[in-house]
Order: C-alpha cells, then sequence, then structure tokens
C-alpha cells in the first residue's frame, strides 16, 4: 500500500494516510524503524507487524489507562480509541481483551450507573444518558423495567427544597415555574399535574 501523506498531529505523533484509505498514528521512531516515507510503498508485512507489535498493544495500553480513571461502555471504549486514531482491527482487538478479562461488562456497568442514578434522575434522563454512553437499547428498556424510577418521589423532593408540600395552591407563575422546571428535568406531564394540581388561577 502507498503512503501517500505524512501529518504532523502533533509534536510527538505523525498522522500518516494510506492509499486504502487507512490512517495510522505513529511516532517519529517508529516512520524510521519501519522506513516508512511519503510517497512510498508501505509493505503488506510491514503493515500487519506494525499493527501486530506496534498499534495493538499501544491499543490495549490506552484501554487501561481509560479503564483506570473510569467505568467505561464498549461503545465509550471505541469512541475513544477511534478518536485517538487507533485502527479498527486494534480497536477490535483491545474491546476483546478487555470482555474476555472482565474489564468491561455493560449490563453490569448499566446496573450500578441505573443504581446510582435512579433516585435523582427522572427516567427520561436516565434512558437519555444510558444511550449517550452507548449502553444497548435493549438493555436500558429491560433494566428500566425490571427497575422502576419513583419519580414521584423524586418530584416531592425537589418541590419540597422549594418549600412546596402537596395540598398548597400555587398561583399561576408560581405553577409555571415549578412545571417547567420539573418538565425539563423529564418528569412526565401527568405526575407533575397530579402533584402540583391546579393554579389558583385555574380553580372554580
Amino acid at each position: 500500500m502507498m503512503v501517500t501523506a505524512i501529518v504532523d498531529l502533533d509534536r510527538r505523533r505523525r498522522r500518516v494516510l494510506l492509499d486504502r484509505e487507512t490512517e495510522l498514528i505513529l511516532y517519529p521512531a517508529d516512520l524510521r524503524q519501519y522506513h516508512i516515507e511519503e510517497g512510498k510503498d508501505l509493505p503488506e508485512e510491514s503493515y500487519r507487524q506494525i499493527l501486530e507489535t506496534v498499534l495493538k498493544p499501544r491499543a490495549w495500553e490506552r484501554t487501561l489507562r481509560s479503564l483506570q480513571v473510569s467505568d467505561k461502555t464498549k461503545e465509550e471504549l471505541r469512541r475513544l480509541l477511534r478518536r485517538d486514531g487507533y485502527p479498527e482491527e486494534a480497536i477490535q482487538d483491545a474491546v476483546a481483551r478487555a470482555e474476555q478479562y472482565h474489564y468491561i461488562d455493560d449490563e453490569a456497568y448499566a446496573m450500578r450507573y441505573l443504581e446510582c442514578k435512579s433516585g435523582k434522575k427522572s427516567r427520561r434522563q436516565i434512558r437519555q444518558k444510558m444511550q449517550e454512553k452507548g449502553f444497548p437499547k435493549e438493555l436500558v428498556d429491560t433494566l428500566l423495567e425490571e427497575h422502576p424510577v419513583d419519580e414521584r418521589e423524586q418530584i416531592l423532593k425537589l418541590l419540597e427544597k422549594k418549600g412546596f408540600h402537596p395540598g398548597d395552591e400555587l398561583d399561576e407563575k408560581s405553577y409555571s415555574r415549578s412545571a417547567g422546571m420539573l418538565a425539563r428535568k423529564g418528569y412526565p406531564y401527568a405526575i407533575i399535574t397530579e402533584i402540583l394540581g391546579r393554579p389558583k388561577a385555574f380553580i372554580d
């Protein structure tokens, strides 16, 4: 394969562009070791050697460093490694090894996340955040079904902090402000109106 360009990525790393719409992130020492030069051919054997002896080990090291900082879903790990410029084969290898050693486990992580957030986030907020983190939709649906979020209790606690108690009558302005705040947090309108009742101006 042909090396079509070598671009400085930062002070230490170089982006090597190949004619197969493939790119490698390497250090100058790597370029010298494998005789990589712009406009010259990179033999398939050299490419495979770089992948196996350089990029896969580095992707694995990056994975371990990342997981020491925080838990990751498989998708978050893939995104991280793609952002760092690792080719797909190195990414797949790192993710597979992390799963093999049980360093990542989407189901267990999802359960921990739900337990942590279910006391302070609405069902909609939790679903959105879990999907953003890359948890499979089917897993999110199952866990939310099996472990319901007590949104009514959350709403009562939020309103209590603002001095509201069930049975209190709110004027239109206070009602609108409270209802809007709760709606922005993802709580269902039916539960909001059940707790807030109706504003004074609407009461016959």
